[in-house]
């Protein structure tokens, strides 16, 4: 993976692992109501950004068969511009599974960068990892993201009802798989 922490570059993005200095990039789009309002991280200062950046690094050393979050800072090629992150890791709440997730930053809306990080993520992960199936989760009121995932192959399974007070974030959520063998006959 060379010493620059490059994991795949699309078009127009370079996905590569964390830096320390990502830290203030990352405060930046998890401090904005309208992206956290998505996911489950929340608003914070700056030292739990750097915390997090820390903790993402730290998730590097992982090996696959361990409980990890393999997130990649998401950069615009043209310039190096942090825009938001993707990466795949276990389900919260069910650790057997294996979850992709994505955010850009709200400036980048609409441009189609989720889609292209997402494009490249999915190819990155089959073609490096042995697995047969990723999940993917979506609020229901998120249609952009609703709609990049199941343009990537992902059918949707049901809705996620029923979980422990632990995981209220997740409850009512679109749950979607995507099968190897699927993706590799509709590409």
């Amino acid at each position: 993976m060379g010493g620059n922490g490059f994991i795949f570059e699309t078009e127009r993005l370079i996905v590569r692992r964390y830096q320390t200095d990502d830290a203030t990039d990352l405060l930046k789009v998890l401090n904005d109501k309208d992206v956290t309002k998505y996911i489950p991280e929340t608003i914070v200062s700056f030292d739990e950004a750097l915390n997090a950046v820390s903790w993402l690094i730290s998730n590097y050393d992982k090996q696959f068969d361990e409980h990890f979050k393999y997130s990649y800072a998401i950069t615009l090629k043209e310039c190096d511009k942090y825009i938001g992150w993707c990466g795949f890791g276990v389900l919260d709440f069910d650790k057997s599974k294996k979850e992709i997730y994505y955010t850009i930053s709200r400036k980048y809306w609409g441009k189609g960068y989720a889609g292209e990080a997402v494009r490249g993520l999915i190819e990155y992960i089959f073609d490096i990892y042995d697995i047969d199936k990723l999940v993917a989760l979506v609020k229901t009121e998120n249609t952009a993201s609703k709609k990049i995932i199941e343009k990537n192959g992902f059918n949707f399974v049901e809705v996620i009802e029923g979980l422990s007070k632990e995981y209220d974030f997740y409850e009512g959520e679109l749950y979607y798989e995507l099968e190897r063998k699927r993706r590799e006959v509709s590409a």
